[in-house]
């Protein structure tokens, strides 16, 4: 078996089948909240930016294992094709994001998971999608409990007529794509999206953006529970209609009745101890 420094080596130019940025980059359905999670990913024209992301999937998806050393920079050059400066840049790149760290004369190690910053985008798109655990799924389950219903009361009080047709076309994109798991879940990423940024609130639409990447392979993880898609479209329509009649009350409690159901798919995964149902 090849070591970790022996793939990076190898590694190829494009995105690891089956891996969420693989995903992202596939999905047709619903760009709005596509385009806006890919906005957030670092650009990748540039070769240092080509080269921040082969090896960040790589220190990711964990076939270079934390405390290990990468090659050196005149090795990593030449495999990648680029000069030094680029491989310095691209290992600058996933110094900031707490990947790696560099020591004189010592290198540069991939560092304990501990450090890095599992909100990054880069980070939750370079994550294969059964390498993220139950218990982190559960702490995404708390944190939309924390501001989901809260967006969307916002959104019942402050949502232009233009905000409610994005958060009603993806509704009805839903609804369409029962039946065509993809589709549906392109979809329902893009109605959380919508109603993300109908609440007025520039942080919150902000963190949409954050957590797409993840939210995407949380639903699809959901998904393996066996869901019913017809009741998540029955929940999210009930949602709709308390904000597009401007009920914030009936909003918030229609996203909380959305959320128990993801808490307790999110549960069954964890009992079945893997990290791979209705998407909501």
């Amino acid at each position: 078996m090849l070591d970790g420094a022996a793939m990076l080596l190898q590694v190829a130019g494009g995105p690891a089948p089956g891996s969420l940025l693989s995903c992202i980059r596939g999905i047709a359905v619903c760009p709005s909240a596509v385009g806006l999670i890919q906005k957030r990913l670092y650009p990748s024209a540039a070769l240092h930016g080509r080269v921040a992301h082969e090896i960040g999937r790589l220190i990711v998806s964990g076939a270079v294992g934390e405390g290990e050393y990468l090659p050196r920079e005149s090795e990593l050059a030449l495999r990648h094709g680029v000069s030094r400066q680029a491989v310095r840049e691209a290992l600058k790149v996933l110094a900031a994001k707490g990947l790696v760290a560099s020591r004189r004369r010592a290198g540069t190690n991939v560092t304990p998971r501990s450090s890095w910053n599992l909100l990054d985008p880069d980070i939750l798109a370079w994550l294969p999608p059964g390498a993220i655990a139950p218990g982190f799924l559960s702490d995404l389950i708390e944190l939309r409990r924390l501001i989901e219903p809260a967006a969307a009361a916002f959104a019942a009080k402050r949502s232009s007529l233009e905000q409610t047709a994005r958060i009603k076309a993806a509704l009805d994109a839903m609804g369409a794509a029962v039946g065509n798991e993809e589709g549906f879940y392109d979809a329902d990423l893009e109605f959380h999206a919508a109603l993300f940024s109908a609440s007025g609130n520039s942080l919150i639409d902000r963190l949409s953006t954050i957590i797409g990447p993840v939210l995407q392979t949380s639903f699809h993880l959901q998904a393996k529970t066996g869901p019913s898609f017809q009741r998540a479209v029955e929940q999210h329509e009930a949602l709709y209609a308390a904000i597009a009649r401007g009920d914030a009350e009936g909003a918030r409690r229609g996203m909380e009745e959305i959320l128990i159901v993801a808490g307790g798919e999110v549960a069954q995964i964890a009992r079945r101890g893997n990290g791979v149902g209705s998407a909501t």
